[in-house]
């Protein structure tokens, strides 16, 4: 008797762990992409910091567009030379979503105007031994050409994660900071992660 209740009672089990495990699936394979979300994110076309809002072109469409402000800094000290650049970012571009899931692959192209402002500080002895200082402010405009690879996963109530790799290409003209010189058409790879809510 206690042999037929247990097999019953394993029998429902299975049973009931079927039914959610399809219910799940079924409930991932309807999933429709909310139309735009807002987010925070490191690393990508700005390098540092940003925050960015993305949109559908209707709901669930694959097709979508992104605008981000961002924002990174660079600071360097060697013999006497104290530099410090920020990088101010406005980035726009179009992406591509593949897959009907929670989970897809995220493909974009964009480009990201940077406004490059650098100081430079030179402390130096003079002929009388007195130690002078030199400072030195400029400030340049570049354009990067990127492309974005990566995952993208958004829950039922919103939560999403990104992450993936951007590759760029600057298409203006170099700048120099006090440990290297950047030019035009150098590429650079810049991998990202963000977290943000989908609504």
């Amino acid at each position: 008797m206690n042999e037929k209740k247990n097999k019953g009672l394993a029998l429902a089990l299975l049973l009931m762990g079927f039914s959610l495990t399809m219910t799940a699936r079924t409930a991932d394979s309807t999933f429709v992409m909310p139309q735009h979300s807002i987010y925070g994110e490191v690393g990508g076309p700005c390098w540092g910091v940003s925050a960015n809002w993305d949109a559908r072109l209707k709901k669930d469409s694959p097709w979508g567009y992104q605008v981000g402000l961002g924002w990174a800094g660079q600071w360097d000290n060697m013999m006497g030379i104290h530099t410090h650049t920020m990088y101010y970012g406005l980035t726009t571009g179009v992406n591509y979503l593949i897959g009907k899931r929670k989970s897809r692959l995220e493909l974009g192209l964009g480009n990201q105007l940077r406004l490059i402002s650098s100081k430079l500080v030179v402390a130096y002895m003079d002929k009388e031994s007195d130690i002078s200082i030199k400072s030195e402010n400029k400030t340049q405009v570049r354009d990067f050409l990127y492309m974005n690879v990566g995952y993208r996963y958004t829950t039922t109530h919103g939560f999403q994660f990104r992450c993936g790799v951007t590759p760029m290409i600057n298409i203006t003209n170099g700048w120099t900071t006090s440990d290297n010189t950047y030019s035009k058409g150098d590429v650079f790879l810049a991998p990202y992660v963000s977290f943000g809510k989908a609504f």
